[in-house]
């Protein structure tokens, strides 16, 4: 994986890489590589021998780079992983590719599983790598290591060839090397496109772009496109599908985030409108060493003598360093595509997060549903204002002599209301004084709200009190069922992240029952599944609250509301299964069920914005 932060004298790093190969391979350095010496060279030396192969140069060149740059994003594909995934796009049957880019080559992890790739399909050492291997990277160091893999692997295959201008250093985002992979790639020319770019949000941290290169990287490919937090992993999906010739595929590595995050959905609709989704891999585990869950999106662009009416094309998916395909209920269900229920159907920012569903073990059932949530309730969400405009404003509710029973009566004294955070929402119920809550970096066992400062302040937090100061739904997120309580008072102030649902009040039990039932779970993580810190988990928000399915049985779902209110589980379950017309709900039920602590109990989610946005 690229870094997009060169490190420093990158170059020497990447010749301490190379001597150690020469000395092995026997080669002739120039003498300006031979006579580089820096701290990190001599820390590869020292760390690695002749034993050695191609594939270890990259992995030995990301660990000597500086704490900036891994952070940046630079995370070594390993080797056999980087084989089996290459194997998606380059099949041992099909015919092989004229030409492979990696538009973030790195070391060449993946331009080395595509030359063992090329040649297991018959074609010359020497071809694959004077012809058919092209790669880019920003990183002049990393361009280097690849080069000099490349010159290794074609050594051990009894041939001595360099890729030349095939492997060049360049911003695959921004374009501008002369007859070099950019200026191939513009002109679509490519059977085959890897990679593993580097992932770099845009909230916090080292990895946010400049605003120069923000107004680059919008002019090249357009603003509504490039948005103000869209992670720069999914522009490389813009990049790579824009280089497919027709016929070809691509497979980049991603944060998983990339299948429901808003800020990606111009992504991957600029994707595929080049090249449709065609297939998903979820790591299963931690493969990279990194903190963020990755997947790998297979795309395919349709061939010469298809048009744009070609029918839709099944996804497949695999899961897990083995890249073990994953089996689906029947090929039907496999060309369907994602689930109704999900709202996550074809169209402009469609989210692939429905796909991963098999991948992660969840059960598919037949539902019948009428209608979306939006049509019963209206959504409302802070953002940081209104989290910060609190802070200051929050006390215990025994220091100020407020009311204890404040929270379970669902009611302000006038100045004093309970703050609702997502770690005291459970389904069907609000843990506010039983619980500790955290907010702000603080701990309370009561925490309350002096509106009255709050108001006195005015700006948005004041006006997120009187929107929400009314009978509402309080919905958690990042949980791993959907979690809701019923503010029947109207005086719970509800924390950021929670989302509140506003709605007639003789139905907001009906509307807390279609969010917490195994349906409303399933819905909601087939719209967000990846988004959240865990990859099985909802990471709620309103849009995708508003397309929860409401059930057809409407006596059942009355009945569903009831037991919901009564926390009565067994009876809920029922009731909900009879509302969504399930004809066998045993599935679903157990995999609930096992995301469910046995008392409809919490599960905790972390409420500082500073994580959560």
């Amino acid at each position: 994986m690229a870094s997009s932060a060169p490190t420093p004298a990158p170059e020497a790093v990447a010749a301490g890489v190379v001597r150690v190969v020469a000395a092995a391979a026997g080669w002739k350095l120039p003498p300006d590589i031979r006579a580089a010496r820096h701290r990190p060279a001599r820390a590869v030396e020292a760390a690695v021998g002749a034993h050695l192969g191609p594939a270890a140069l990259g992995e030995r060149y990301e660990a000597c780079l500086v704490p900036e740059a891994r952070a940046a994003g630079a995370h070594y594909t390993p080797s056999e992983l980087a084989a089996r995934l290459v194997a998606l796009v380059i099949p041992p049957a099909a015919a092989p590719p004229a030409r492979v880019w990696d538009p973030a080559c790195g070391g060449g992890a993946l331009l080395l599983a595509a030359a063992d790739a090329l040649v297991a399909a018959g074609v010359d050492p020497a071809e694959v790598v004077a012809e058919r291997l092209w790669g880019t990277d920003v990183d002049p160091g990393a361009v280097a290591v690849a080069e000099a893999a490349l010159v290794w692997w074609a050594q051990r295959h009894g041939t001595d060839v360099r890729p030349g201008s095939h492997l060049a250093v360049g911003d695959a985002l921004l374009g501008g090397d002369a007859g070099g992979p950019l200026a191939v790639a513009a002109g679509g020319g490519f059977e085959a496109v890897v990679g593993n770019p580097p992932f770099q949000g845009q909230l916090v941290g080292g990895s946010i772009r400049p605003a120069s290169e923000r107004a680059a990287l919008r002019e090249r490919w357009g603003p509504e496109v490039v948005g103000p937090y869209t992670d720069t992993a999914s522009l490389f999906l813009v990049a790579g599908a824009s280089a497919l010739a027709p016929g070809g595929r691509l497979l980049l590595i991603q944060p998983t985030s990339v299948l429901a995050a808003r800020d990606a959905a111009a992504s991957r609709a600029a994707a595929e409108a080049r090249a449709p989704l065609t297939g998903l891999w979820l790591d299963g585990e931690d493969v990279f060493g990194a903190e963020v869950q990755v997947c790998a999106v297979v795309l395919e662009r349709p061939g010469p003598d298809e048009g744009p009416d070609r029918p839709p094309v099944a996804v497949r998916r695999w899961r897990g360093p083995a890249v073990e395909p994953v089996s689906v209920p029947s090929a039907a269900a496999l060309d369907a595509g994602p689930p109704a229920i999900a709202g996550a159907g074809a169209g402009a920012g469609a989210r692939w997060s429905a796909h991963a569903l098999s991948a992660l073990g969840v059960p598919d059932p037949v539902v019948r549903w009428s209608g979306r949530l939006s049509s019963v309730a209206t959504g409302r969400a802070g953002f940081r204002d209104e989290y910060y405009g609190l802070v200051g404003h929050v006390r215990e509710a025994a220091e100020v002599g407020a009311d204890p029973d404040l929270g379970r009566s669902s009611r302000s004294d006038g100045r004093w209301a309970p703050l609702v955070t997502s770690g005291l929402i459970d389904p069907g119920r609000c843990a506010w004084g039983e619980r500790a809550a955290s907010f702000a970096r603080h701990r309370y066992e009561r925490p309350v709200v002096d509106r009255r400062a709050v108001s006195a302040v005015g700006g948005r937090a004041a006006a997120w009190l009187a929107a929400t100061g009314v009978p509402k739904v309080v919905v958690a997120t990042q949980t791993r069922v959907g979690e809701a309580a019923v503010d029947e008072g109207g005086g719970w102030v509800p924390s950021t992240p929670t989302v509140a649902l506003l709605a007639p009040p003789d139905r907001l039990w009906e509307v807390a029952a279609v969010v917490c039932s195994p349906v409303g779970t399933l819905a909601a993580l087939a719209a967000t599944a990846g988004s959240a810190r865990a990859r099985d988990a909802i990471r709620h928000r309103v849009e995708t609250l508003a397309d929860l399915p409401l059930p057809v049985d409407l006596e059942a779902w009355r009945a569903g509301a009831e037991s919901l209110a009564a926390g009565d589980r067994h009876r809920f379950l029922a009731a909900m299964a009879s509302a969504y017309d399930l004809a066998d709900p045993t599935a679903l039920h157990e995999w609930w069920a096992q995301r469910t602590p046995r008392t409809f109990g919490p599960v905790e989610s972390d409420p500082d914005p500073q994580g959560a946005f």
